[in-house]
């Protein structure tokens, strides 16, 4: 009598091949919705700040020209143009009736000296920003 082979199981790729293909997608999507940081601007280092996601932030390079998105601009029109749909600071105390005002990220360049970088904190906060964090990177031990 013939001895009857047992039939191997069909090895289905397609769903795999799928899987990857959406993952290789939704990466190149989530590579590119944070902002590029500003190559003029090498960031001051810290030890204990916490870890944030990429700001879209405005940059004063070392000479303290602000710029966002590669476009140089004033503090005033910086908050004219862009105070509109931020996050804001302290709302949980503001009036209702109060506008709110905006949460800035600001990421200056380490060679920025202090009293430039006040000088631009003080505009930011005259045109209407609610609080100024500066950004920095971690340093590496």
């Amino acid at each position: 009598m013939a001895r009857v082979r047992p039939k191997r199981p069909q090895e289905n790729t397609l769903s795999l091949i799928n899987i990857v293909f959406l993952m290789l997608i939704f990466f190149l999507i989530a590579g590119q919705l944070s902002p590029p940081v500003d190559p003029s601007v090498s960031l001051a280092q810290t030890t204990g700040a916490p870890p944030l996601p990429p700001p879209d932030a405005l940059f004063a390079d070392a000479e303290g020209v602000l710029r966002y998105r590669g476009q140089v601009l004033s503090a005033e029109a910086f908050m004219a143009d862009h105070a509109q749909g931020r996050e804001t600071a302290g709302a949980e105390g503001a009036a209702d009736d109060a506008p709110a005002r905006p949460a800035i990220r600001l990421a200056a360049d380490r060679a920025l000296p202090a009293v430039r970088l006040l000088t631009l904190v003080d505009a930011l906060y005259a045109a209407g920003a609610g609080s100024v964090s500066v950004v920095t990177v971690r340093a590496t031990p």
